[in-house]
């Protein structure tokens, strides 16, 4: 039997930011138009309305670490902990700080 190295993996339950909803939106269609390399990602995004953080052009090394920084959750493979958003507590974490779920009903 193979072994394969054990990642840890959760998700958090937390709606995407507008600029997210609007960087996401951009990039899909990017991708879609058979647009795939760095170079190429970095120019469409600089003719699309979507800006960094910083107002200015997208760069390849700000738009790398943009997606890192948007990408980098506790308990994700490869990404360190800690560098979640400052309330953020991923679901599975024993913690009281956690919003519990509310349930409506049903089975």
């Amino acid at each position: 039997m193979t072994s394969y190295p054990r990642f840890i993996h959760r998700t958090l339950n937390v709606s995407p930011s507008d600029y997210e909803k609007q960087l996401s939106g951009a990039l899909l269609g990017i991708l879609s138009r058979n647009i795939h390399d760095l170079p190429d990602i970095v120019a469409a995004l600089n003719q699309s309305a979507v800006r960094p953080a910083s107002g200015e052009a997208w760069t390849e090394a700000g738009f790398t670490a943009e997606l890192q920084r948007l990408g980098s959750y506790p308990n994700s493979a490869g990404a360190p902990v800690g560098s979640h958003p400052a309330g953020t507590v991923p679901p599975g974490t024993s913690t009281p700080e956690r919003p519990q779920k509310q349930t409506t009903g049903g089975q």
